[in-house]
Order: structure tokens, then C-alpha cells, then sequence
């Protein structure tokens, strides 16, 4: 009897902890965050590092230059995605002139490289409560210079409506 009680005891004690411990989002634990960038609360976007301007990523060489950096998307809407369309990101970039030029997602390098690591790639339905790590990758024809911004305009596979639209300023090594 004295075991029952204590077990029960013991149960009610972690089912009150565990809750609280539900309600933290991993990629949100360490508020506040420049690097974090929320989509009504429902996508967020973390960027794990700097961006870096190459001749080569996951083992293919540029045309020109690829620009690619690591990032996170957490994933809190209520439906299921059938993954991220590849127009869900995209780079603008403010020449010394003052015009702006745009450089699409260079969607075979970025699934070449994500399933080069392992990492799941954009075609991977997004579910409630996911966690993603991707490598994004863009052709761009110039080595550095300008002010870079990550336009993220997260969409459904096969969908053609932005859930949102954010500008996030990159830091380019």
C-alpha cells in the first residue's frame, strides 16, 4: 500500500512538472534572440550562422559564387505542410547605387547538400512541433559587397500562398 501511495505521489508530482516543460520552444529558449525571427507565431526562423560566399558547397562548384548558410525552422502551425516551397526563400541585395537585385533559392544545390548531410530536405511534410535544420543555398555572381537580406516568405509545397513575409538582414563573411 505504501508503495501504490508513494508511486502515485510521485506521479502526480511529474505529470505538474511536465507541462510546464512542454510549453518551451526550443529554438525560443534563449530570449531574447537577434538571430530568431518569428511568422505569426506559428513558423519561426533561427540563422545558425553567418552566411558564407564560396566557389564550392557539398561538393559542386558555382557558375559564379554560391552564398549559403545553415538555419532552423520550427514549426508550431496546426496543419501539416507537404514541406516548403522552394519561392519560400529568396536574397535581395542593395547595390552601392542604391538598386536592388534578387537571387532565387538554388533549389538542386540546397537538396544536393541538405541529403548530403543527412538533414531533411524541403520536399519533408512539416508537422506541429518540428524542428528542421536546412542549408539554403543561392547562385549569386558576386563575391561580396552590398547589403544581403534573407526574404522569407514561408509556402506550402505545391500551394503558392505566403503564410507570411519576412526580411531578415544578413551579416555575409
Amino acid at each position: 500500500m505504501k508503495k501504490i501511495l508513494f508511486l502515485l505521489t510521485l506521479l502526480m508530482i511529474l505529470s505538474a512538472a511536465l507541462p510546464a516543460a512542454a510549453d518551451i520552444d526550443p529554438i525560443l529558449i534563449n530570449k531574447p534572440n537577434d538571430a530568431v525571427f518569428g511568422c505569426r507565431n506559428d513558423i519561426f526562423i533561427e540563422l545558425l550562422d553567418q552566411p558564407v560566399i564560396s566557389k564550392t558547397i557539398g561538393g559542386r562548384t558555382a557558375e559564379d559564387y554560391f552564398l549559403y548558410f545553415k538555419a532552423e525552422i520550427l514549426f508550431l502551425a496546426d496543419d501539416e505542410w507537404d514541406g516548403l516551397d522552394q519561392e519560400s526563400f529568396s536574397l535581395e541585395r542593395q547595390t552601392e547605387d542604391g538598386f536592388y537585385e534578387y537571387y532565387p533559392l538554388n533549389y538542386a544545390i540546397t537538396m544536393i547538400t541538405n541529403l548530403r548531410y543527412d538533414w531533411k530536405t524541403l520536399a519533408d511534410p512539416l508537422r506541429f512541433t518540428s524542428l528542421t535544420t536546412y542549408y539554403l543555398v543561392f547562385d549569386v555572381d558576386i563575391p561580396s559587397g552590398g547589403d544581403w537580406t534573407l526574404l522569407f516568405s514561408p509556402t506550402e509545397r505545391g500551394h503558392g500562398m505566403s503564410y507570411c513575409d519576412l526580411e531578415i538582414p544578413l551579416n555575409v563573411r
